[in-house]
């Protein structure tokens, strides 16, 4: 709910629990990065929303919802629809003749609690909900759109299967209901599922549909294989791809909207053995870049981040495996540089935020843009600070390093499995050691892991195998030298339950490592030191290694040990 600065500053000072200097820097960065003051200190761990939530139930003399702990029945739920229900911020979750109590995250927002009494007549109680109680009750929500998606795709089947018998063509078919239905279904379902990719692919037995949520593939709804032809026409149709083309890939992209928020969906065809293969990458345009404290940086790597990034020149690298949010990380980084005094230009593939004042650039190979031929193009517009999406080849890292030597700012990305790796990977690439030496900044590695579900989160004493598979893995960080990290006893890992739908996990967070390029570690680099005896060097300086950052999320019950162990192992 929206409370005025002055009172919010009040309640959060006589409480005792953040000082004026944090509540004013707080505030500082929330105008900076247009969240709120409260997410801000959230975010920080200067408090926790369970906190906060009570300070304001005490302040509003309201009750809070606790939805957690007294799970809504679905048919108190049913009595305002979802789209209502996320629109006004309010669920219902009991009911008893004459009186209806609310969830609502503005228990204070007296139209709203007028307009209930309108439409469901009787008393309405309001009960105080923080926005883990909303998120909670609208997962309940989409149990029943799961049963509602399903038979709306049987259904379109049906329809589909009796046109395609009648001998329709691919132009007309992708442009029956029955497909065209089927396929917004398939992606608004992925939308309101929080899929980052949806994936139609075909077998000689059907089309099996799967999305990526949280990093991982999970089959969703399988098709006889005489949809296919309309599927796939009526994606080609939306991406303004050519329809009668079916043995060379296709690359191209459309605009969707789902529940209100705009989504950009990138597409990508592919013929294969029994027929074309669709990818959809989703990109909800809506979404706001993270700061590094929402990535799950921890303190001593973020202190070697913003270190690195008032320097007005050199460069910054952020590494790892397709996927593991380098973009994002990036994305972090310029927030936190972007201000009037500095111009900031980028060339992307995909652009995935849209960020007020930042000239940002989309590659495109028809009209040669490239990346090494944007990055050209970049310098002659003499930005202070460059983002380019990815260094794939010489070409684009023979620039780059170019830029960075001649008092530009730059940041991109490389694949590469650790942050020391990143140098060796330059070198192939045939930038001499003393170019890397002079440019590098810092390189940050990074993976992401699945976070524990909330809901159904437990802690269990640590398996005797899982502490030699930790004491394994502590191994390889520190070598021969002493293990500085004592094996947690307890461990944490999601039961599974309704709400992560029975995965024990929901949502995804990042574990990193930052390479500070010290002076000393220039030194080595220019003498040609190989990757294991920088580590070593690394070490003495203090740098947190990945497994260690994912040890530590481990330990405070944020993601399981399995996570992180799938993910250092890729």
């Amino acid at each position: 709910m929206h409370l005025p600065e002055q009172k919010l500053k009040q309640i959060l000072l006589e409480s005792g629990l953040i000082s004026e200097e944090t509540f004013e820097n707080a505030k500082t960065e929330a105008a900076r990065s247009g969240q709120t003051i409260i997410n801000i200190l959230i975010g920080r761990g200067e408090m926790t929303e369970e906190y906060f939530a009570e300070l304001l139930s005490q302040y509003l003399n309201v009750p809070l919802a606790n939805l957690k702990e007294r799970t809504p029945d679905p048919k108190n739920l049913a009595l305002l629809p979802e789209s209502l229900a996320k629109e006004k911020r309010v669920v219902v979750f009991e009911k008893e003749p004459g009186l209806t109590r609310v969830a609502m995250e503005d228990p204070a927002d007296l139209e709203t609690i007028e307009y209930l009494k309108q439409k469901l007549g009787g008393e309405i109680e309001p009960y105080l909900a923080t926005p883990s109680d909303l998120r909670f009750a609208f997962k309940i929500y989409k149990k029943d759109i799961a049963k509602e998606f399903k038979k709306i795709i049987e259904e379109n089947i049906a329809q589909t299967l009796t046109q395609t018998k009648e001998g329709k063509d691919l132009e007309r078919l992708a442009e029956n209901m029955p497909v065209i239905s089927m396929v917004d279904n398939i992606v608004e379902y992925a939308t309101i599922s929080n899929a980052s990719d949806i994936f139609f692919e075909r077998s000689a037995e059907g089309v099996t549909v799967r999305y990526r949520i949280d990093g991982i593939l999970r089959d969703i709804v399988a098709m006889p294989k005489e949809v296919h032809p309309g599927i796939i026409a009526r994606i080609k149709i939306l991406a303004a791809l050519k329809i009668d083309e079916h043995r060379a890939p296709q690359d191209g992209r459309f605009k969707f909207k789902a529940e209100e928020q705009p989504v950009d969906i990138r597409v990508s065809i592919m013929p294969t053995f029994y027929g074309e293969k669709a990818v959809m990458r989703l990109l909800r345009s809506s979404a706001r870049p993270l700061n590094l404290t929402d990535l799950g940086i921890l303190s001593e790597t973020k202190a070697i981040i913003e270190e690195n990034i008032t320097k007005t020149h050199g460069m910054i690298l952020v590494t790892g495996p397709t996927g593991s949010g380098k973009t994002t990380t990036l994305y972090a980084l310029l927030q936190i540089l972007n201000k009037p005094e500095v111009s900031i230009s980028t060339i992307e593939d995909p652009i995935e935020y849209d960020i007020q004042g930042i000239s940002q650039t989309q590659v495109n190979p028809r009209a040669n843009i490239t990346f090494a031929n944007g990055l050209r193009s970049l310098m002659r517009q003499n930005p202070d600070i460059i983002m380019v999406g990815e260094i794939r080849d010489n070409e684009t890292a023979d620039i780059a390093i170019n830029s960075a030597l001649t008092g530009h700012l730059m940041l991109s990305t490389l694949h590469t499995n650790d942050a020391i790796s990143a140098i060796p990977r330059f070198l192939d690439l045939g930038i001499p050691a003393f170019l890397i030496s002079s440019t590098l900044n810092v390189i940050i590695a990074q993976r992401l892991v699945r976070k524990n579900c909330i809901h159904c989160v437990r802690s269990i004493e640590t398996p005797a195998e899982v502490k030699k598979e930790i004491e394994k893995q502590l191994r390889s960080v520190y070598g021969e030298g002493k293990i500085k990290r004592v094996i947690p006893a307890i461990i944490f890992q999601g039961a599974g339950c309704d709400v992560c739908g029975h995965t024990g996990y929901s949502g995804q967070i990042g574990i990193f490592e930052a390479l500070n390029v010290s002076p000393r570690i220039r030194d080595l680099i220019n003498k040609g030191l190989t990757a294991s005896e920088l580590k070593k060097i690394a070490m003495e300086e203090g740098m947190i290694f990945m497994f260690e950052d994912g040890l530590t999320k481990v330990e405070k019950g944020v993601t399981s040990i399995e996570e992180v162990l799938r993910v250092i192992k890729e």
